[in-house]
């Protein structure tokens, strides 16, 4: 099923956004990815309750475009990226807390989708597979703890991190383009 919106960031260039995928929140709420095709691929926009912002904050005068290349909805968690143009793929996990039901983000930029997402009510933990050997590592992780936020670098390492009181959650998320 396919949706379209209107997005009025500015009356006089309001932009049709549609549907990627919804996801229902730990509070209950739902978050939903939208796009906003354009010549040169999509542009995406999250919307959290009745609030749509561009997709990807952590870079705000940034404008990503590309193709969509991952979307899943991985325990109550929104995982999903673009490519915007070799090598690198730009991308985000997007939850409310367990607990505290304030919202918490992992930006990423990388050669590879994510494999991985360790979560439990203090932090979650992106395992990405290291293909492009910027660093001499097998996996990069990307960390986020509630106190802190996102660490400022990611932590390159040659073992998965350990499980202990983590849910490991494998993602396997595909391309809207690629769905039945």
């Amino acid at each position: 099923m396919m949706l379209s919106l209107l997005y009025f960031t500015n009356p006089a260039h309001a932009a049709s956004l549609t549907l990627v995928r919804s996801c229902h929140l730990v509070d209950g709420s739902q978050m939903t990815l939208l796009a906003e095709a354009t010549a040169d691929g999509n542009r995406l926009h999250l919307q959290i309750n009745e609030h749509t912002e561009k997709a990807f904050t952590d870079m705000p005068d940034a404008d990503f475009v590309g193709t969509i290349v991952l979307v899943a909805c991985i325990d109550h968690s929104l995982v999903f990226a673009i490519n915007y143009g070799s090598p690198y793929l730009k991308g985000a996990v997007v939850r409310k807390n367990p607990v505290s039901h304030r919202l918490e983000r992992i930006d990423f930029a990388e050669k590879t989708l994510p494999r991985w997402l360790y979560v439990n009510s203090q932090e979650m933990q992106l395992i990405i597979p290291n293909i492009g050997y910027e660093v001499q590592s097998k996996y990069i992780v990307y960390q986020f703890s509630a106190p802190d936020g996102q660490t400022t670098e990611p932590l390159a390492t040659d073992t998965l991190p350990s499980r202990r009181g983590f849910k490991k959650l494998a993602i396997t998320g595909t391309s809207p383009t690629s769905r039945p």
